[in-house]
């Protein structure tokens, strides 16, 4: 199927690996100008060679910290500057810590606002007027299946992320007649460092070993095992789409059946 991409000119924040990574190497997959932003040169360099070889109509890596606001709009600028303009936003951030409740002191619910929340809030500020320019453009926001089932010691996590939820939905209704998708992706456990990184906080905090910390995370998935981020980034090209202008508003899990809401 023809997604319509080719020439789409995208941003995707923390880029350089994990889902942010597959979701970049998707678009330009499918001939998208992709804009990747990150804090790592080493690995943006490594990933801007990924993408030309995918078949990125053009690249441009931008250097962002997510946490610094004064770097939000000037990357924005700095990809808008390079493909003439920007359609596609692909919100993607670093995960919370994992914790139960009590062990997160207050400056934990802080970090995790300004690094999940307000980020994308900002952002959105900055790539909204040029997807109004065209009355076309898609926001992605890449959240966790937390905001449909709550997961153990994910407190953070499930509480700032429905946050974003709340801003996509409303960023929906007020631009929907602009011709603006906006939509969040809600992954379970997907094979990623993030992934690695909390396996690895299970067997810490719980005296597990790896095959039963593994267990843990999967034990409510049907499919059984990790998910492919490929297959995400799938969905996140079929989302950022033509072929998707009569989607927003949604959630949609990429869980493998662990969240059992319709």
């Amino acid at each position: 199927m023809e997604l319509g991409l080719k020439g789409k000119r995208a941003l995707v924040t923390a880029a350089s690996r994990g889902l942010g990574r597959a979701s970049a190497l998707a678009l330009a997959a499918e001939g998208a100008c992709v804009a990747v932003a990150g804090r790592n040169p080493e690995a943006m360099a490594s990933l801007v060679e990924e993408l030309r070889a995918a078949g990125a109509s053009d690249v441009c890596p931008v250097r962002m910290d997510l946490t610094d606001r004064s770097s939000l709009k000037p990357g924005v600028d700095q990809a808008v500057e390079r493909f003439g303009g920007l359609d596609i936003f692909v919100g993607n951030t670093g995960g919370p810590v994992s914790a139960p409740f009590l062990d997160v002191p207050r400056e934990g619910w802080e970090a995790a606002l300004n690094e999940s929340l307000l980020p994308m809030v900002d952002l959105c500020h900055a790539v909204l007027p040029h997807m109004q320019a065209n009355r076309w453009g898609r926001i992605i926001f890449i959240t966790t299946v937390g905001v449909k089932i709550v997961q153990p010691n994910m407190v953070l996590s499930d509480s700032v992320r429905l946050a974003v939820v709340g801003l996509a939905k409303s960023l929906s209704i007020e631009f929907a007649h602009e011709g603006i998708m906006v939509n969040c992706l809600c992954p379970g456990p997907f094979a990623t460092d993030r992934m690695e990184y909390l396996v690895r906080s299970s067997m810490e905090r719980d005296g597990l070993d790896r095959k039963a910390a593994e267990a843990l995370w999967l034990e409510e998935v049907p499919v059984g095992k990790f998910g492919n981020p490929e297959d995400f980034g799938a969905i996140v090209a079929t989302l950022a789409s033509e072929r998707a202008g009569f989607i927003t508003g949604t959630a949609i899990a990429l869980d493998g059946g662990k969240s059992r809401a319709y």
